[in-house]
């Protein structure tokens, strides 16, 4: 069916609040050229007047919803060129580069003189006694050994029992003389 009637636009929103001005971006490329309006009645020519200085950069405000395109508009009159804009950051460093080849190896090199010997370095510390080994099983059980000679037996010399109510003399008296009796018969050291 034939287009529909465009539709009234809508009443312009609130306007946000003031944002931080951004930092300068990189300028943009120049945009496509207008159409050319319409030829007007030549006027006379005016003086041509001095160029303004450029006024200090507003800051930018939130973006507004974008509103309904209206009609192309009279070409307008080419603005003063603005000014230089700051140089932007430096880029990231490049990646670098794949590692060049190993260059051949190099002919082997005619053998030193031998050196003076060294002095003999001090003798270590002895290490930590190492872990006890396991115990070996038990062996088994020897032949019963031959019976050897009867010993002689030197029988001690006789000593007189205590009597019923000894002193501490006769105690000791009996003692040594029973140690005595031992020694001689060899049963006990001297």
């Amino acid at each position: 069916g034939p287009q529909g009637f465009q539709g009234v636009q809508g009443a312009t929103g609130p306007v946000g609040p003031q944002g931080i001005q951004g930092v300068q971006g990189a300028t943009g490329a120049t945009g496509l050229q207008g159409l050319q309006g319409i030829q007007g009645v030549t006027g006379a020519t005016g003086a041509v007047g001095a160029t303004g200085p450029v006024g200090p950069q507003g800051i930018q405000g939130i973006q507004g919803a974008t509103g309904a395109t209206g009609p192309q508009g009279l070409q307008g009159i080419q603005g003063v060129t603005g000014a230089t804009g700051a140089t932007g950051p430096q880029g990231l460093q490049g990646i670098q580069g794949a590692t060049g080849a190993t260059g051949a190896v190099g002919a082997t090199g005619p053998q030193g003189l031998q050196g003076i010997q060294g002095i003999q370095g001090a003798t270590g510390a002895t290490g930590p006694q190492g872990l006890q080994g396991i115990q070996g099983a038990t062996g088994a059980t020897g032949a019963t050994g031959a019976t050897g000679p009867a010993g002689t037996i030197t029988p001690a010399a006789a000593v007189a029992d205590v009597g019923a109510a000894p002193t501490v003399a006769d105690v000791a008296t009996t003692l040594n003389a029973l140690l005595a009796s031992l020694r001689a018969a060899g049963i006990l050291s001297t």
